[in-house]
This record gives structure tokens, C-alpha cells and sequence, in this order.
């Protein structure tokens, strides 16, 4: 599908390119130059003004450029072979193809420095909230100091208290002191970064894991974090394992070192040929003597077979797990 739709594109600006030069051959070699000149500018202009971009999806703005290209070289020949016509109307017309051609550029051009505008608002936004974020941490850290031995009813207090200031509630919910009830509590928001936060906390019960995974719109977002809980049930584990293809990438290397991996899938893990991968399987605590020596044999036909931290961890563990 991607090849046809590819021949499509070139299809018109290949056909610009001919008559370009089918005018040249034919001496008709009015507003030839200005023309290529629009096209190639459209097009250099709208590719710098998409690569301003940081969405994801920003590349398939390239797609239509050889449209965009086209028309401004279309417009510039339409210019140059009107602007001396002996009928006022002519002329006039050939005003308005300058006009368009040069607002086409305009228009790339203006798309290209907003962006960059917005990059940089975004960029002092998040600089703001990190600082934010930060200054909460501090505070949150004094306070558990101050309170050594109520470290939860602390924490608890402290997210009470900051119930509607979003970055305090960052540092709370990553606390090694907040209770499960609360994050249950907050992994029901619709603010997905709270939810990610409260689910990663290593208090997060099963039960909240499951809940997400289970009931949340967008599951796949949460995937990552799920896969390496150690709370995540094991049923959920084996679901996420079984994805094919996996909503997101490096999930199997999430769940090689996860101890509530079934074991059955730690085994087939432990066959990889991706080093880290194979990295969290010798990081597992259900790692035993067998798994150690397929993870040894897997290293030699991975895609990195010298690795060292792997070639560590097997001389290190195998005389504490195959010495019987």
C-alpha cells in the first residue's frame, strides 16, 4: 500500500518537472527559472517548517508538499507569462498568481515560526513546572524529616493539603509513605500523569493494577508500568506477554525482570536474543540454576554477545545457583 501511495505523490510534481522541461526544449522558456525557483523554495520552506515540529505525527505534513511545491511553481510561471499581456484583466490575473505563489511561501513560513513560538512556551511552561515540582519535593522531603515515625500520616496530610496543586501531588504519590487506599484513589482520575505516578508507587495494590488495566480508556498508555509492577497479577502479566504486536516497545524486557512474571514466560524470555531482555531475566528473583544457563546460552546468539554486564551476572550467580 505505501508503494502506490508513494508513485501517487511524485506522480504531479514529475509531471511539473516534465513540461518544465518539455518548454525549455521548445524555447518557451518564459518564467521558467522563477517557476522552479517557487517550487524548490515551497518545498525547502514547508520541510523546514514541519522539522520545527516535536508531534509524532508532524512527518506526514511531507506528503503534501509536492502539491504545495507545485502549485507556487504553477503560480510563478502563470506570473511571468502574464505580467506583460496587452489585456488589463491579464495582468491583473497575473498579479494575483504572484500574490498566491508569495503567500504560499508566506503561509509556510508563518506555520514553521509559530511553531517554533509554541515550542518555546511549551519549553518555559515545563521549565516552570519542573521547578514546581522540585520546590514541592524539597518541601515534602523537609516535612518527612521533621516528622520521622508518622512518615504516612505525613504524607497523607501533606496530600490533603495540596489536593488541587498538581505538582505536589507528583511528589506525594511517588512516596515510599503513601498509603494504597490513596493511591486507589487518585489512579481514578482522569489526569493521566497522576494515574501513571500512583500506579508506579510500589504500594500500588493489585487490585488498582487490575483496575486500570481492566476499565481505564486507554490501557495501552499504562503498559509499561504494569508490566514491571510487581503487584500486577499474574493473569494480567501473561495478557500483556500474549499482546501481539505489542501496543509499545520493550515490554518483554519489563516483564523478564518482573518476580510476578509467570515463570512459564520468564523461560521463553530467557531464550532471547535481545541483551536486555536477556539483562532482565539474570535481574528476576525467580532466576535459578536452569534459567541461568539458558540465559547463557541465549547470550551467545544475542545481538550482543560480549556484553559485559550479562557475562558478569552469570560468573557471579552461577556458583550460588548450580552449586548443588
Amino acid at each position: 500500500m505505501f508503494m502506490p501511495l508513494l508513485l501517487a505523490l511524485l506522480v504531479l510534481p514529475c509531471a511539473y518537472l516534465v513540461a518544465l522541461v518539455t518548454l525549455f526544449i521548445k524555447r518557451r522558456r518564459t518564467g521558467l527559472l522563477i517557476s522552479l525557483f517557487f517550487f524548490v523554495t515551497a518545498i525547502s520552506a514547508g520541510i523546514w517548517a514541519i522539522f520545527q515540529s516535536r508531534s509524532s505525527t508532524a512527518g506526514l505534513g511531507i506528503l503534501i508538499l509536492p502539491f504545495v511545491g507545485v502549485a507556487a511553481g504553477a503560480l510563478a510561471w502563470g506570473f511571468a507569462n502574464l505580467r506583460h499581456a496587452p489585456k488589463l484583466p491579464l495582468r491583473i490575473l497575473a498579479g494575483l498568481c504572484l500574490v498566491a505563489a508569495l503567500g504560499i511561501l508566506g503561509w509556510e513560513v508563518n506555520a514553521g515560526w509559530q511553531t517554533i513560538q509554541l515550542n518555546k512556551t511549551r519549553d518555559a511552561e515545563q521549565q516552570a513546572r519542573t521547578q514546581r515540582i522540585e520546590q514541592q519535593r524539597v518541601l515534602l522531603k523537609d516535612l518527612l524529616a521533621q516528622n520521622v515515625g508518622v512518615e504516612t500520616a505525613t504524607v497523607e496530610r501533606f496530600i490533603v493539603e495540596h489536593r488541587d496543586d498538581e505538582e505536589a501531588l507528583f511528589n506525594a504519590l511517588a512516596s515510599p509513605f503513601v498509603s494504597a487506599e490513596t493511591l486507589d484513589r487518585y489512579a481514578r482520575k482522569d489526569d493521566f500523569g497522576l494515574t501513571l505516578t500512583a500506579l508506579g508507587n510500589k504500594n500500588c495494590s493489585a487490585a488498582t493494577l487490575a483496575r486500570i488495566y481492566r476499565t481505564h480508556t486507554y490501557p495501552s498508555y499504562f503498559l509499561q508500568t504494569l508490566a514491571a509492577h510487581a503487584h500486577t497479577p499474574p493473569d494480567i502479566l501473561r495478557e500483556i506477554y500474549k499482546q501481539s504486536p505489542h501496543p509499545i516497545n520493550g515490554l518483554d524486557r519489563w516483564l523478564a525482570a518482573n518476580p510476578a512474571t509467570p515463570i512459564d514466560i520468564v523461560q521463553t524470555l530467557s531464550d532471547s536474543q535481545d541483551i536486555q531482555v536477556l539483562q532482565g531475566v539474570l535481574q528476576n528473583p525467580q532466576l535459578d540454576c536452569a534459567l541461568l544457563q539458558r540465559s547463557s546460552i541465549a547470550l551467545t546468539r544475542s545481538n550482543r554477545p560480549d556484553d559485559n554486564y550479562s557475562i558478569s551476572q552469570i560468573a557471579y550467580l552461577r556458583p550460588q545457583l548450580c552449586s548443588h
